[in-house]
């Protein structure tokens, strides 16, 4: 009698299909509810917010916006929009992140490139030296001295150039350097390329997850920066976003008396305008670019960190 054999892919659906017993199926449900749970801890803060900012604002005021907006008005985003700088402090946002991001990448590229090989000279005393400036820090005072002696208080640079290279960034994308085959880079050297086309052409391609979440990094740091540029900017048409909010967090309640008392573009408007809306506005609107942008990288998020702060 001719015994029966299954087909590789009939295997594979039998192992994909092997039941789980009872206490790993609490685990899988108990894992679910976990994840929901902390889903929702991210969603409906937003959600709340975002409610504020285009609920009415009888019934904010009220309190009665909970996670769905209550009527609908735009008046408080139009004031953000048109009454306020923010504009000017999303144009700076922007500017210190784009630019700011991409000569963190070139610099942190170029720092983890060479410490990653081995033939570098030197190298372990580099890497000590960026391991002692990661644990130690002058601190701030020292800090602002340098950026005041170098003369680039209150621009851009003040803004970007003390942040150029984040030392943890740095060994993510060196330990992940490390970690690619040697023979590629041996082939290309054998075809006669140099250091620079190896790493254009063939390092970096390669390279594209933790590239990808190294970026992300650096444009969350230079887009959350508000202690920095505070200590280093003073005139009104440097702040950045984060400073933007601050401001009108603490003179939302004044703005929206002056409004009051003036009756600023009609009795409804100034109505539609409370504190709590007005901030509710603003910090949605700013929210709007991270979030959009967000999307494109998430998905090398996990990968890239775990690929890259272990050497493989």
């Amino acid at each position: 009698m001719k015994a029966k054999t299954l087909s590789p892919e009939k295997d594979k659906k039998n192992i994909n299909h092997i039941p789980m017993d009872a206490s790993e199926k609490v685990a899988e449900i108990i894992a679910y509810v976990v994840l929901v749970l902390l889903a929702l801890m991210a969603i409906l803060p937003c959600l709340h917010v975002i409610s504020k900012g285009i609920s009415n604002g009888t019934a904010v005021a009220a309190g009665s916006v909970i996670f769905w907006p209550v009527g609908f008005q735009v008046e408080a985003i139009n004031y953000v929009f048109t009454r306020t700088a923010f504009f000017t402090s999303l144009k700076n946002t922007l500017i210190i992140t784009v630019v700011g991001t991409a000569i963190a990448m070139f610099t942190t590229v170029t720092t983890a490139y060479p410490l990653s090989r081995s033939d570098f000279k030197g190298r372990r005393f580099v890497t000590l030296l960026y391991v002692i400036s990661m644990v130690f820090f002058g601190g701030i005072v020292p800090a602002y001295m340098v950026v005041k002696t170098i003369g680039i208080l209150d621009t851009y640079w003040a803004c970007i150039l003390p942040f150029a290279i984040v030392q943890f960034n740095m060994f993510i994308v060196k330990n992940y350097f490390e970690g690619l085959p040697t023979e590629v880079e041996e082939s290309a050297s054998i075809d006669g390329a140099n250091d620079i086309r190896t790493l254009w052409s063939i390092i970096l391609p390669m390279s594209v997850p933790v590239l990808a979440t190294v970026a992300l990094l650096y444009a969350i740091n230079y887009w959350n920066n508000y202690f920095h540029v505070m200590m280093y900017t003073s005139s009104a048409s440097m702040k950045t976003l984060q400073l933007y909010l601050y401001d009108i967090i603490n003179n939302s309640a004044a703005i929206t008396e002056s409004l009051y008392s003036t009756s600023f573009e009609g009795t409804n408007y100034a109505q539609n305008i409370t504190t709590e809306g007005l901030n509710a506005a603003a910090v949605s609107m700013s929210l709007v670019p991270i979030i959009a942008a967000y999307p494109f990288v998430q998905r090398y998020m996990i990968s890239g960190i775990t690929v890259g702060s272990v050497k493989g």
